[in-house]
């Protein structure tokens, strides 16, 4: 099993999916729960993304994603 290192398009794409529906965030690669934080907005970048991270507690993939307000 590769561990480590980022998820790809395909499963950022799933995770951003199931964040927009306020479903659970399970990795797409091993199938199990990931955790999450939210990332800290810099106050002096003029344009900041509301975005969590998270990771696999299991294969240590990991993704910053961004969350969509609906506005």
């Amino acid at each position: 099993m590769e561990t480590g290192g980022g998820y790809d398009a395909a499963a950022r794409s799933v995770l951003e999916e199931a964040l927009r529906e306020g479903a659970p965030l399970v990795c797409p690669a091993c199938r199990v729960a990931l955790t999450r934080q939210a990332v800290t907005r810099s106050p002096e970048v003029a344009y900041v993304r509301r975005r969590v991270w998270v990771l696999c507690p299991r294969c240590r993939r990991t993704a910053g994603l961004d969350v969509h307000t609906g506005r």
